[in-house]
């Protein structure tokens, strides 16, 4: 493991550094002089981003402890962390941190609590990348080597689970994810109690899983249930409440219950605004949602501008091919085919269809309905 920063001599300057703009600062770098009087005053202050400040901590723990010790390995663990947290980092942060598991690996074992963090890191990463199939064989196998160490009801387990479910619910398998919420639930239930907020967020998770799956029915009694107890607890308006009506208003579509379920997403979606701002990833699920209702009330072209805007900011904040993005351009295809905008619709499908091929091969369900769609538009354009 290479170090990553040379080292300076002591003669030269400290280096200029600045906080990102979308970056909170690790650290500040002060400059200060001292006076004949033994007070200091301070000169200049410049913060440090977390990579660059994590950066620097592991390389002074790899000149001074070497590069095996525990304490290096944990250092490059953090830093990898950081990288992976900052815009065009991500590679970088997968590799490092692959890295660093083969190392723990064959210092410490696989199944050291050490090395199963590093791969829950990898884990996450790929699923934030747009990775799901590689996440879940990284997850599932964090998830039975943690229960095989720590016992299946450990904390560290049960994120393991649910980690794995994420990627499942993403490869389109929801039974499977289904089955590991409601496990995850019933664990967290037996040892926190039915209101500790960890259950409360994990309800909202099997909820969300249901949906998926088509139960919308009992999706609704989970969440209205959920949302009766967040309410006598003065927390409908937190980040689990707005989240349980937003996705109260989905089942509620999925019921064909319209006007409902529209009430409830713009509620939900004035609210989401007005605490984290029209960027938040919450508040585009939900307009993604909305723009479903109105697409099921044949409001076609109010759906597709809300669809727009949602690919728009998809695409700025995961990238083009992200299996997020390709879902959001599949979403805007299906309303610009009922709209009659079938040219457009063929060629966001064409790109789907690559996009699903490549995520998650040619016969997952998905890249079959998109060359299917593909077939009909092609049989019945003009």
């Amino acid at each position: 493991m290479a170090p990553l920063w040379r080292r300076k001599r002591d003669d030269e300057p400290p280096p200029t550094v600045s906080a990102e703009p979308d970056q909170p600062r690790a650290a500040d770098l002060v400059m200060t002089r001292l006076h004949d009087d033994g007070t200091e005053e301070e000169i200049v202050r410049v913060g440090i981003p977390p990579h660059e400040f994590y950066g620097m901590k592991a390389n002074a723990a790899y000149e001074r402890l070497g590069p095996e010790h525990p304490d290096t390995l944990l250092a490059f663990r953090d830093y990898a962390r950081a990288l992976a947290g900052t815009d065009g980092r991500r590679e970088e942060a997968l590799e490092r941190l692959m890295d660093l598991v083969r190392l723990q690996t064959q210092m410490l074992g696989f199944g050291h609590e050490d090395t199963l963090t590093t791969a829950a890191d990898i884990a996450e990463l790929l699923h934030t990348m747009g990775d799901p199939g590689k996440a879940e064989e990284v997850w599932r196998s964090v998830w039975t080597s943690r229960a095989e160490l720590l016992g299946r009801d450990h904390p560290d387990t049960l994120e393991s689970a649910s980690g794995l479910a994420r990627a499942l619910e993403q490869l389109r398998r929801e039974p499977e994810a289904v089955g590991l919420r409601r496990d995850v639930l019933e664990r967290r239930k037996r040892q926190l109690g039915p209101e500790h907020p960890k259950v409360l967020y994990d309800t909202g998770q099997y909820a969300a899983s249901l949906i998926k799956c088509g139960h919308w029915a009992e999706a609704e009694t989970e969440l209205r249930a959920l949302l009766a107890t967040l309410e006598r607890r003065g927390e409908r308006d937190g980040e689990t409440g707005l989240s349980a009506q937003a996705n109260l208003g989905a089942a509620l579509c999925r019921l064909e219950r319209l006007d409902e379920a529209e009430a409830v997403m713009r509620t939900v979606l004035a609210a989401q605004q007005r605490v984290n701002g029209p960027a938040d990833p919450e508040a585009q699920s939900t307009r993604n949602n909305l723009a479903a209702v109105l697409h099921a009330r044949e409001r076609y072209g109010e759906a597709a501008v809300i669809l727009r805007e949602v690919l728009s900011e998809v695409t700025r904040r995961k990238g083009d091919g992200h299996p997020s993005t390709v879902q959001a351009r599949d979403n805007l295809a299906n309303v610009l085919i009922d709209a009659g905008e079938h040219t457009e619709a063929a060629a966001l499908l064409r790109r789907c269809h690559a996009d699903y091929t490549r995520v998650y091969g040619p016969g997952h369900p998905l890249t079959r309905t998109a060359a299917e769609r593909l077939a009909w538009l092609r049989d019945n354009s003009t």
